[in-house]
């Protein structure tokens, strides 16, 4: 059997002709179990190895870090910076890269280890600046927000309900955050604690997060909103 249109050699079994795509099959045809003239393509996804790639990813930061330290030791100008870019590779790694080693990694256990790095980074840039900051601004201010992030991951893991309460009172929530941060700043940096910028952000945070605590008690408005908004 041939293409009546390019006229390759078909097997009996072929529905179409693999090169020009034209139709070959006939009714009348008696179909056999003969295999095709040309080998179809395999379907078969490639896989890809994850902790193949984590693992380039790893050697990858390992010889930033090591060139970093190199040029530490070699050039005793850039004692200055080696350390923050030491940090902040090793920072980047930790936040980023270091849940992927992981087949289902739990944000439970690694939001806060990532703050705990953030923590330990910042500290090091206090002690290397003797700066005196990190106590009352660096380790309330992420500790803080350590904490309210924390608890918006622990509710929504394990209890997969609920959202618009979760995010309403999590928006609530940052809006106080920023007067802690306002207070804080002034406190640390201006020795002045009168707090001048931080109500905006309060209230615009207290009505956004009771307007989604509104919706999710009222359910004639969710649908409604759910119908005009299609989500």
């Amino acid at each position: 059997m041939y293409c009546v249109k390019c006229g390759v050699e078909l097997a009996d079994t072929e529905n179409v002709c693999p090169l020009c795509g034209t139709k070959v099959y006939h009714p009348d045809m008696v179909r056999s179990a003969a295999e095709p003239s040309y080998p179809r393509g395999s379907d078969t996804a490639v896989k890809i190895s994850v902790r193949g790639v984590m693992l380039a990813i790893t050697v990858a930061f390992a010889a930033v870090i090591a060139q970093l330290i190199i040029c530490r030791l070699s050039i005793p100008a850039s004692s200055s910076w080696v350390g923050y870019a030491v940090g902040g590779v090793a920072l980047l790694y930790v936040i980023v890269f270091l849940p992927l080693w992981f087949k289902k990694p739990n944000p439970v256990i690694f939001v806060p280890c990532d703050y705990a790095a953030v923590l330990l980074y910042l500290l090091y840039i206090d002690l290397t600046v003797k700066g005196g900051w990190f106590l009352s601004f660096a380790f309330p201010v992420v500790g803080t927000n350590a904490l309210i992030v924390t608890a918006i991951v622990v509710l929504c893991y394990y209890l997969r309900r609920g959202y618009l309460y979760i995010f309403g009172g999590a928006i609530i929530a940052h809006g106080g955050f920023m007067v802690l941060l306002e207070f804080l700043i002034g406190l640390t940096f201006l020795k002045d604690t009168t707090l001048r910028w931080s109500y905006f952000p309060l209230v615009g945070c207290f009505m956004l997060g009771m307007a989604l605590i509104v919706i999710a008690i009222s359910r004639p408005l969710r649908e409604h909103l759910r119908k005009k908004l299609f989500f």
